[in-house]
């Protein structure tokens, strides 16, 4: 899903609001000069994860040493470690447990600093974990789910935020429980990018007891499949069923034609109208299932 002009206006806004934080005009108006000149310099056809590497380098050359999301990450996690009490056994009693668990990892895609406000995000998380057990999935997108997986010897999961990462250790212990011979990996960042998760945020949440860690190889918050590293490349290629969490992963992925289910909560007004979905709610979504888009409306190549 190649970033436009909508993802250039939010982006930079974004930027702006991240430099203003740090109390100095000098740099700040040398960082967005930076951030400016990275949209420009971008390759074609790229998402706007892709960039998300380029900004971290150039935040880190006004700003070394420092990352602007740890104590957001830190928090999101040890909130949600705490919530998981409350909610295990509401996915554990449910009628279709798997089905409960996706769609408390769904639920944790609130948990999106790089398109909402914390107290946005926070306020998103709280209404919708009220919410969740009355929520749905899209019929027949599970079906085909659930069928894929009694054939599947592997499946990857490709991660998004902290805090998130431990709402899918409920999907995880799913997973490991209906079908004990499937092969898990689940993919982090491979460095620090926004709020997303890496594999310090995997072994603070206990993913790395469930499954096999593997990383994207970048600090891009996304799957861009011509710039992964070699260790995801292997992995994907041997999977039999991908899940993808988020919109990062979704805007690079979209259109690449494999074995994908989307799980994510729509928060960016032009991915909804791209979609054909409501902003703001929760999707489950199988990548060959998605439609052909008009290329002036935004491309899914």
């Amino acid at each position: 899903m190649q970033f436009d002009a909508h993802c250039i206006d939010c982006l930079v806004h974004r930027h702006f609001k991240l430099a203003l934080e740090k109390k100095d005009g000098c740099k700040a108006d040398a960082y967005l000069r930076d951030v400016m000149r990275i949209i420009l310099d971008a390759p074609k056809n790229v998402s706007a994860p892709w960039l998300t590497g380029a900004f971290t380098e150039a935040y880190a050359k006004y700003w070394p040493g420092e990352d602007a999301y740890a104590q957001l990450k830190q928090e999101s996690n040890d909130l949600v470690l705490e919530l998981l009490p409350k909610i295990r056994p509401m996915v554990e009693t449910a009628e279709d447990p798997l089905a409960m668990s996706i769609q408390f990892a769904r639920t944790g895609n609130f948990l999106d600093f790089g398109i909402l406000t914390p107290d946005v995000a926070h306020k998103a998380l709280w209404d919708a974990v009220e919410k969740t057990p009355d929520m749905t999935l899209e019929p027949n997108a599970y079906a085909a789910f659930r069928a894929d997986l009694e054939q599947a010897k592997q499946i990857v999961i490709l991660g998004d935020n902290a805090g998130e990462i431990a709402f899918d250790l409920l999907f995880v212990e799913q997973l490991r429980k209906q079908y004990p011979a499937l092969k898990v990996f689940y993919c982090v960042r491979g460095a620090n990018s926004l709020n997303d998760a890496t594999r310090a945020d995997a072994a603070y949440v206990g993913m790395d007891q469930l499954c096999t860690i593997i990383d994207n190889g970048s600090a891009i918050a996304g799957t861009e499949l011509d710039y992964i590293g070699e260790e995801l490349k292997s992995a994907l290629k041997s999977a039999d069923v991908i899940v993808s969490k988020g919109s990062g992963n979704l805007e690079s992925l979209a259109g690449c034609r494999l074995n994908v289910y989307y799980i994510f909560m729509c928060k960016c007004k032009r991915v909804a109208q791209i979609l054909g979905c409501e902003n703001m709610t929760g999707q489950f979504l199988r990548e060959l299932d998605l439609p052909e888009l008009d290329p002036m409306v935004g491309a899914l190549d």
